[in-house]
């Protein structure tokens, strides 16, 4: 491969030619201000020593007791709230602890690599960052829609939650409640889906949102705190009642019910990616980051197991509500006060995570118009450090669908979107350490073995979910998993490990003490397979909407984004030197060394030209 051809898909090249593979340095992932081309002097490399959080026009503000609030505040109230009593009515009865403990477990092995990858990478984007590194351009976008659904959709289907829980407890409780048409529109079956109090909901976290009115941290710490007080007071109280033959049968609709529940219960662990998405205004992101996204994970997945364990002992699976579990379960084995507890906190509680799920959309535009994937107006930020525009195109986007769209119709696609980015996350992780710039001159090759990867596991988790009880499915269940062995073998053998972190994109920070994700590249590919057989348990609507969204999502990349991007219009100006690459080989043989990351990552003056500087110098406020 030519040098320019190699500069280009590295994004250091002034050629005017589009390609979507091109790949955003390491070193400019990791900060908003431009990288400078000249070589950085001797005391650069002491102020980096001394302080080598990157630069990324955000203000460091968030400790990790706030991150940790924000995960742990986020999960379990659309988790526990929303999906504990849908999940066990619908799809896995008693048997649904097992259901969170299977998602749980798949989000915990992409979580040690979303642990890595947000330490090594602490900019706002999260897997559209890392996607832009390790991949390029294009897939980076489409891990962008994946994230857009997640945070749009997932606010919407919390607003429009609460709507449906409101209703349920005011014609539950309320003797003076009119049943005229009122209640026929909001609440009936045979009335119309359009919810205007999930419209109310998302109107005012909106409203805050842009004018500023965001949940402080203090604010944010206090409803996290309340709600796990909610939490332990419901599922303490659901203890005291548990009658083991609930229990039985344990797995009234089999495994395959389990495995959907699983996959359903995946909406529960969108906490710890939006700590990821927040990674540019995190205090000392090296540490910090990884100890909030796993404690997030392993907390709410404790927390799941043994609430779906006291719902489904406190009452019978076929009688718990799948609006408001809780609440309705208490009424049922006779504790009105316990109910009315549970359902106010559910109700004082739940519309908080509405603006701190949508809060992480608003910081995915700024990345990506700073990339110029999307117009500028979209990193304006206004005098109160806010990000006025894009809170306001992704408030729009969460009202129109909280009012219009049932909730249980936007599960399967967030759970997609979830498990898509997860995947493209660990692949990521996988292409940052293993380098194809090595492999016996064949470039891509890691690439194409990742690939291979990829559609063989998709094949297997497609026949062992729909085909096992036709010959052709359990041929092909047989042979995709050899191809997926065969792949990872060839993968370790022809691309070994990189001797830093992102080998062909120019080292990160090496200088130790960062997570890692253990068993590279298996532990990675693992978590892809797990998140394709999860997938594969989706309803075929809700993966047709998903496909629909990113076919549409490329082609606006192809005729829009694609010819303004900055990887395509000359790049980010990073240019490896003589010195850099000696830097780089140093480090490799010194762990407690400086890299050409380290170096680069300076107060220079450069302006790129379409992203004015007095959008990048002003700070965003939580």
């Amino acid at each position: 491969m030519s040098t320019d051809e190699l500069q280009r898909l590295n994004g250091t090249s002034r050629s005017r030619s589009s390609s979507p593979w091109v790949r955003k340095p390491l070193q400019s992932a990791n900060q908003d201000q431009p990288v400078p081309h000249h070589a950085p002097s001797k005391a650069s490399y002491n102020s980096i020593q001394s302080d080598n959080l990157p630069k990324t026009g955000l203000d460091r503000h968030l400790t990790l007791f706030d991150l940790v609030s924000i995960g742990i505040g986020g999960t379990i109230g659309s988790g526990l709230f929303v999906l504990c009593g849908l999940v066990a009515h619908e799809y896995a009865g008693p048997s649904s602890s097992i259901s969170w403990a299977l998602s749980g477990l798949a989000a915990c092995v992409s979580g040690c690599c979303y642990a890595e990858m947000a330490s090594r990478i602490p900019a706002a984007g999260s897997a559209y960052a890392y996607a832009f590194v390790a991949m390029g351009e294009w897939p980076a976008f489409l891990a962008a829609l994946c994230l857009s659904l997640e945070y749009v959709l997932a606010a919407s289907a919390v607003a429009r939650s609460w709507a449906d829980k409101v209703m349920q407890y005011l014609s539950q409780y309320s003797e003076s409640y009119p049943h005229s048409w009122i209640h026929s529109m909001l609440s009936e079956p045979g009335g119309t889906s359009l919810s205007p109090l999930a419209f109310v909901i998302a109107v005012v976290s909106t409203w805050l949102l842009l004018h500023g009115v965001k949940e402080s941290k203090a604010v944010t710490n206090f409803i996290t705190v309340a709600k796990c007080l909610v939490v332990m007071f419901m599922v303490g109280t659901a203890l005291l009642d548990i009658h083991f033959e609930n229990w039985v049968p344990f797995t009234p609709f089999g495994m395959a019910g389990v495995l959907r529940g699983s996959t359903a219960t995946f909406f529960g662990y969108l906490g710890y990616d939006e700590v990821c998405c927040l990674a540019g205004e995190a205090q000392n992101p090296k540490r910090n980051l990884p100890i909030a996204i796993l404690l997030t994970l392993v907390g709410v997945t404790l927390l799941y197991i043994t609430a779906a364990l006291a719902l489904t002992g406190m009452q019978s699976y076929e009688d718990i509500s799948n609006v408001s579990g809780f609440p309705a379960a208490f009424d049922g084995v006779g504790r009105p006060i316990a109910a009315h507890i549970a359902a106010w906190g559910e109700l004082l509680t739940l519309p908080v995570v509405v603006p701190l799920t949508i809060i992480g959309q608003p910081r995915l535009q700024y990345a990506l118009a700073q990339d110029g994937l999307l117009p500028n107006w979209f990193a304006e930020i206004d005098s109160n450090g806010n990000l006025f525009n894009g809170t306001l195109v992704s408030g729009v986007l969460m009202v129109v669908m909280a009012t219009c769209v049932e909730f249980t119709n936007l599960n399967d696609m967030i759970s997609a979107a979830v498990l898509m980015a997860l995947s493209m996350t660990d692949t990521s992780l996988i292409l940052l350490w293993h380098d194809s710039s090595t492999a016996h001159q064949q470039p891509y090759l890691a690439e194409k073995f990742m690939l291979i990867y990829h559609i063989a596991s998709l094949v297997a988790c497609i026949a062992l979910t729909h085909f096992m009880d036709t010959y052709l499915g359990n041929v092909v269940s047989v042979i995709s998993p050899l191809i997926m062995l065969g792949a990872v073998i060839l993968l370790v053998q022809r691309c070994p490990k990189a001797q830093v972190f992102g080998g062909r994109g120019g080292a990160s920070n090496n200088s130790g003490g960062y997570f890692r994700t253990p068993f590279v590249p298996y532990w990675p590919c693992f978590g892809i397979f797990v998140n394709y057989y999860l997938i594969a348990q989706l309803e075929l609507a809700g993966i047709g909407g998903f496909l629909l969204l990113l076919f549409v999502g490329s082609l606006y990349y192809f005729v829009f984004a694609a010819q303004h991007s900055v990887g395509n219009n000359g790049g980010w100006g990073v240019e490896s030197t003589s010195n850099d690459e000696d830097i780089t080989t140093a480090d490799a043989d010194n762990n407690d060394g400086i890299t050409a990351a380290d170096a680069f990552i300076t107060d220079g003056d450069n302006t790129r030209d379409n992203k004015p500087a007095r959008h990048r110098q002003r700070t965003l406020s939580f």
